[in-house]
Formats: C-alpha cells, sequence, structure tokens
C-alpha cells in the first residue's frame, strides 16, 4: 500500500474548529447521532440516570426524522421498551423519537443533486447550510459516500472536519461503501475514514479498520485506525480472522449486517483507485459479501483455510440461489453457471471444510452441494473422520443421500465414518418418490417444537425459525421448501421501526411477492384466543391474500391437525415440485451406481441390488429406468431377471440395448439362468442396436455352452462370399 504521509496533526486542527464553533453556538446545537446512541447504551446496561440527560440533549437538538429512524431501525426492541417502562420524561422522549422514526420514501436524489449538497456540506462558510445538506445526505445514504471520502484528504481543516462531519450525520449507511476507502493509497483517506468509522460504531467496518492498524505502512493512519478499532471494539485473533468472522454473518443473512428487503442493493469496491458501486440482487447481496471478505481475508493470508471454506460455500450459495429462482420463472445471472467449477478450483481441502462449515450451521441445501464438490476434488485422500461420514447421518435425509451419492462417485479404497449406510442409502435415494420440506417460522418455542415433531413424525421435513426475517431469508434459499407455516400474531404487539419485517403480514407479503418463494404453500397458525375473536382471525388472512393461504392450524396445537394441515397443503399443487426434485434425485443416484467402483471393497453393494432392479422396471421416469439399468450391469452382483424384463419389455431401443449389455456385464460374474441365456440368444436376433448389443453381451456369459456357442455363430454367421448361379 503507498503512503502519503500526514503532515499535519488533522485530528488537532478538527477539534480546535469544533472548540472554537462551540463558543457560539447554543450548547445543544451539536448534540448528534452519538449522542442517541450513547443514550440508548446507558438504557440497555439499566443506567437510567445517566441516560436521560442524553436523551434530553438530543430531543432538545431537533433531529430529522431520517437520522433518528436510522438509528433506532437499528436498535434492539427491548432497549426501547426497557426505556419506555421507566415513564414519565424517558416515555415521553422515547415516544417523541418514536414519533419521529418513520420509514423514509426514497427520494430518488440525482447524482447532480448529491453533488450539489455535498459542496454545501463540506465547502459552505454557513453552518446552517451545512447542517441542512447534511440533513438531506441522508436521503442519499452510501451513495453519498463517493462524493464525500475525496474531502478527507484535504490539508484545509475546515475542509476535512466538514466532510467528516457529512460522513458521521450518514452513520450507518457510510459503513461499507467507506470501509473499501480504507484501500486508498492516500494516508489522509485511509486515516479519517478510520476515524470516522470509529466514531459511527458500525460492526462491519472492524475487519477493515482492523488491517489498516494492524498492517498499514503509515504510522498516522495506523495510529487513527488503532483508536477506532478499540471504539468498534476491538477484534479476535488475525485480520483474516476478522475477515472470516464478518463474511459468515452476512452469510448467515445476519439482519443486522445485511438489512432489509429488496429487489437490489448497493455492493462497494476499491477499483483503480476510486469507490466503485456495483447493483447486487439482493437474493445474492448476503453470499457476495461474504464472497468479498473471504477474498478480503486471502489477501493477507492466502492459506487460511476459514476463508477458503467460505469462499467455497459463497459460491455454492450463490448456485443454488441461481437453481431456485431460474426453477421459479425468474432467471439469473448466467455466470452463476461457472460456480461449481470454480469452487472446485480450491481443491479437496477447502471443500472438505466447506462441508464441515456448512453442516455445523445447518445449511443443508449448501451441505448437499458440498458433498457433491468433496466428490469432484477426491483424489485418494484418507477420509478417517472426513465430514463427508459424518454428513451420511445428517438429520436432513436430502443430506444423506447426496453424501452416499458422492460416497458412491468416490469409491474409496479405505474406510469412512458411517460407510455402512452408503449402499442402503443410495438405493433409497434411487427408489424415492417425494421428498416434502417444510419451514415454521413461530416465535413461540413450545407451539414451534410441536408442530415440527407432528411433522417429522409424519415424514415431512420440517426446520424452524422463530424470527420472521431470519425465515424469511431461510425461505429464499431454500429451493426445497413445500409449505411455510407462520404465525399469526408473529412478533406480537411490537410496532418499532427495527422489527417491522418481524409481523406476519409483513412476511407473508414478503413470501408472496419473491419469485422463489411465491410457489410455495402458506399456512398459518392462529393463537388460542376467543373462538369468535378466531375466527376473525382467518378471516382477516382469507380476505387480505385469498388463495395464497392454503389452511390454517389452531393453537394450542394439536400434532394430528398440525400435520393434517401442512400435508394437504403440500399435496395441494397443480405441479408438484417435490415429485420432480425425487424424480432428479432417483436418476443421480442410480448413476451413482452405474459409476461406482465394483471392486470397491469399502461397501456391500448387494444391498442396492433389489431397490436397483425395481427402479430399472418401474422408475418413474426414463432417466431412471435407463441409470438403474446401467448399475445393475456395473454392480454385476444380481438383477439379471429385472434386467432380462427390461430387455423384452423396455420402451425403445436405447433402454433395450442397455439392458443386454447390463446384463451380460451381470452373467459375466454370475451364472445365468437358462430364461436369461435364452433371452439374450433371442435378442441377438432382432438386429439393429439391440441385437448388436445381445451378440456382444452373449460373449460375456459365463457359463454358455458349447452347443449354444454353435447355435450362436449359426444364427450369424457371415455371409462374405455370394452364393454362386
Amino acid at each position: 500500500m503507498k503512503a502519503i504521509r500526514l503532515r499535519v496533526d488533522m485530528g488537532l486542527a478538527a477539534a480546535c474548529v469544533l472548540l472554537v464553533g462551540a463558543i457560539f453556538m447554543p450548547v445543544n446545537a451539536f448534540a448528534g447521532p452519538e449522542d442517541l446512541k450513547d443514550a440508548l447504551h446507558e438504557y440497555s446496561k439499566g443506567n437510567y440516570a445517566e441516560a436521560l440527560p442524553k436523551l434530553r440533549a438530543y430531543v432538545e437538538s431537533n433531529p430529522d426524522d431520517s437520522e433518528v429512524y436510522a438509528i433506532l431501525r437499528e436498535t434492539e426492541n427491548r432497549v426501547l421498551i426497557r426505556a419506555l417502562a421507566q415513564g414519565g420524561e424517558h416515555e415521553r422522549l422515547v415516544k417523541y423519537l418514536l414519533d419521529k422514526s418513520k420509514p423514509m420514501e426514497s427520494t430518488n436524489l440525482g447524482d447532480d443533486e448529491v453533488k450539489a449538497l455535498v459542496d454545501e456540506a463540506v465547502n459552505s462558510k454557513d453552518i446552517a447550510v451545512q447542517r441542512n445538506a447534511r440533513m438531506k445526505l441522508r436521503a442519499a445514504g452510501e451513495r453519498a459516500v463517493p462524493h464525500l471520502y475525496g474531502s478527507l484528504a484535504s490539508e484545509d481543516a475546515d475542509t476535512a472536519v466538514n466532510a467528516i462531519m457529512a460522513l458521521r450525520q450518514l452513520h450507518a449507511d457510510a459503513a461499507v461503501p467507506l470501509s473499501e476507502c480504507l484501500a486508498s493509497d492516500n494516508a489522509r483517506v485511509r486515516a479519517y475514514a478510520a476515524t470516522v468509522l470509529g466514531d459511527i460504531g458500525d460492526s462491519r467496518a472492524t475487519a477493515a479498520v482492523a488491517r489498516v492498524a494492524a498492517l498499514d505502512d503509515d504510522p498516522g493512519a495506523q495510529e487513527k485506525a488503532g483508536k477506532a478499532l478499540a471504539k468498534l471494539g476491538g477484534r479476535e485473533g488475525s485480520v483474516a480472522d476478522a475477515y472470516c468472522a464478518l463474511g459468515n454473518r452476512y452469510y448467515s443473512r445476519d439482519a443486522s449486517v445485511v438489512g432489509d428487503f429488496g429487489d437490489t442493493k448497493d455492493m462497494w469496491r476499491w477499483e483503480g483507485g476510486s469507490l466503485v458501486r456495483y447493483d447486487a440482487p439482493a437474493y445474492l447481496y448476503p453470499f457476495l459479501q461474504a464472497e468479498e471478505c473471504a477474498v478480503d481475508a486471502l489477501a493477507i493470508d492466502s492459506g487460511h483455510m476459514g476463508a477458503r471454506a467460505l469462499l467455497v460455500r459463497a459460491l455454492l450459495a450463490q448456485s443454488v440461489e441461481a437453481e431456485v429462482l431460474n426453477a421459479n420463472g425468474g432467471s439469473a445471472p448466467e455466470a452463476l453457471a461457472g460456480a461449481m467449477d470454480l469452487a472446485r478450483s480450491q481443491g479437496f481441502a477447502a471443500a472438505t471444510a466447506a462441508l464441515e462449515g456448512a453442516m455445523k450451521g445447518q445449511d443443508w441445501d449448501v451441505a448437499v452441494e458440498c458433498c457433491y464438490l468433496v466428490a469432484a476434488t477426491y483424489g485418494g485422500e484418507d477420509l478417517g473422520g472426513h465430514a463427508l461420514g459424518h454428513a451420511l447421518a445428517a438429520p436432513q435425509k436430502r443430506v444423506r443421500y447426496a453424501a452416499a451419492i458422492a460416497s458412491l462417485r468416490m469409491s474409496p479404497k479405505r474406510g469412512m465414518p458411517n460407510a455402512d449406510k452408503v449402499v442402503a442409502l443410495g438405493a433409497q435415494a434411487a427408489s424415492e418418490s417425494a421428498i416434502r420440506q417444510a419451514l415454521v417460522i413461530d416465535d413461540d418455542e413450545g407451539s414451534r417444537a410441536k408442530i415440527l415433531m407432528a411433522l417429522h413424525h409424519g415424514g415431512i421435513q420440517a426446520a424452524g425459525s422463530a424470527e420472521g426475517t431470519n425465515g424469511v431469508m431461510r425461505a429464499k434459499v431454500a429451493p426445497s421448501l413445500d409449505v411455510i407455516v407462520v404465525r399469526a400474531d408473529l412478533g406480537g404487539r411490537n410496532d418499532v421501526a427495527s422489527a417491522r419485517h418481524s409481523s406476519s403480514y409483513m412476511v407473508i407479503d414478503e413470501l408472496i411477492a419473491d419469485a422463489r418463494t411465491k410457489g410455495m404453500k402458506i399456512v398459518v397458525l392462529v393463537q388460542d384466543t376467543q373462538e369468535n375473536k378466531a375466527d376473525a382471525i382467518r378471516e382477516g388472512f382469507k380476505q387480505k391474500y385469498g388463495d395464497s393461504i392454503h389452511g390454517f392450524i389452531s393453537s394450542p396445537v394439536v400434532e394430528a391437525n398440525a400435520f393434517s394441515a401442512v400435508n394437504a397443503a403440500a399435496k395441494d399443487k397443480d405441479l408438484n415440485p417435490d415429485q420432480g426434485r425425487a424424480n432428479t434425485l432417483a436418476a443421480t443416484a442410480a448413476d451413482a451406481f452405474a459409476n461406482v467402483d465394483f471392486s470397491c471393497k469399502s461397501f456391500d453393494l448387494t444391498v442396492a441390488i433389489e431397490p436397483l432392479s425395481t427402479a430399472a422396471t418401474e422408475g418413474p421416469t426414463a432417466a431412471v429406468r435407463l441409470n438403474a439399468t446401467r448399475a445393475l450391469g456395473n454392480l454385476r452382483v444380481g438383477g439379471g431377471d429385472a434386467l432380462l424384463k427390461v430387455l423384452n419389455e423396455g420402451e425403445g431401443d436405447g433402454l433395450k440395448a442397455a439392458a443386454a449389455t447390463a446384463l451380460g456385464a451381470v452373467l459375466s460374474a454370475v451364472d445365468g439362468t437358462p430364461e436369461q441365456i435364452e433371452g439374450l440368444m433371442a435378442a441377438s436376433g432382432a438386429g439393429g442396436d439391440v441385437g448388436k448389443a445381445a451378440l456382444a453381451a452373449l460373449g460375456q456369459v459365463r457359463n454358455l455352452t458349447p452347443d449354444q456357442r454353435r447355435k450362436i455363430f449359426a444364427s450369424h454367421r457371415l455371409q462374405v462370399a455370394p452364393k454362386g448361379s
């Protein structure tokens, strides 16, 4: 990193400017967002006497509505309730702020308007004009940062201080883009960007500030970053660890870093010496940000396994998102088609670590992809204690299936945990007809647990979420969900701005609006109450959402009724997506058996013969029947009667030819029955691909008699010489 040495102690100059101004201004004129944050912090600790003067000073400064909204939306509801509960002036002031805390409608400020406001905020000599411009810049949010950060490099104290004040006014909106500015070649920008980030106190800046504090080659920038890092709470572990910690928060869709729902999100990178903005689809934003954090960590420590694993999971999560969107009629970026190949480039160790992380975080959809990635990167490594073995016993069936399929593809020569489960699971997957998935969004632990238990007992795979925002996020990244149960009074009477997405209506609105979730069936859990009120609640949901609501569950929960409502909703589909998923899974599992190393001694492959025989003759799709037929031929341990049936009755010459080839492979290892041999002999006279395949297969039959070989030759003798006249 290039460094321009600090020649002026800007911190001292700024302090002087502010001190002189304070002499001529009213006592509360400079009360700002930090005062409200400090007051709320005191309330959180129960220090009510210390909190009240700070709260009073902030209110007396007549703060802008947008500023109040920006702070309170990031405040825990319990803190506001604690302040309200004190009554008197505490209650009056908090209610005043809550009234001002209204979601701001986008003003769609144009770039020229933002530039003009920045000019007033930074260069005007009129303090009132500066303040007014700073307030208006709140509407621009993070998009004001590209026009502000350059002034931090000014050697003019007034300009730098004004830019600092404007950035502080943006508060959390400035955190992400300003963190990118810490990569600037200008030491002043790095130093004062770090200072502002420390004042803002947003944890999303911690890793970037820690990098400057630990690694910057300019003493001034390093010193200021160190002070800012202390305000941010310091860090645990290395700088790379800090980036990974942040990346995992993004990856887990932590509402405190991901923010509100929407169609697109701004992503920021420092490129070519300037701050560059990208329009990121909101459904990919958490994973793109996780990817950015992983890249930043690897730039510091290229061997950091946590970062490599995070990078792999972020790529696979994007791939899953793309598949879900495309399956629901949307259009994902075409570049995501290469996500698996890019993840594969990180190698077996990173794939293993990614699987471990996905299993630990119960990130089942990505865990499935990680299993396949482990198989794709396998090079004969020791699998003793490997995560793939533990995935074979995962609580989610689809993960167990994926682990079994991956294990079959790998055909390890040495043992692995739960190796005895592989063939049975693979065979079950090859015979799968439907996998139903449900999500229960309910902030009452007791009723949520009862519903989950009812669904599990009924054979429906289900997961739970105790909070609306996280529940919606989970639904958006779960391609296999059929039904979502939403509690009718989710979030209770909480109308605080920071919890607005916790209400049941907001959750259902978002589920219905998103292309990835609009096809999922919604069942509403109605709180135990007087019967006429419960009816009114049901009617209200029906009136608002119509056919989008596919059933109701009453509380207290009766397990049988809960299962019945969810199961009915899952089956109430014009096109049953879970059936398609099951068919694809069955074909994939059968293909794994078709390519397993039949000499592998780690697995007892005979367990798979019966289910594969059924799949070959009765499989739901042509792909399942063909792959199961190929699989029986590859395993060479049985299934001859099923293959004979396919040879005689199968649909199409391609399947019949595959059955002939497979039957020949089986009879090369086990003695054929008279019916099986006669069937091959008859098929050899059919001509075309089937005849060729049957004739070749007869050459593999180990118990073919000499007389049968003579008859085959006689039936197929080559007429090379024409008959003479």
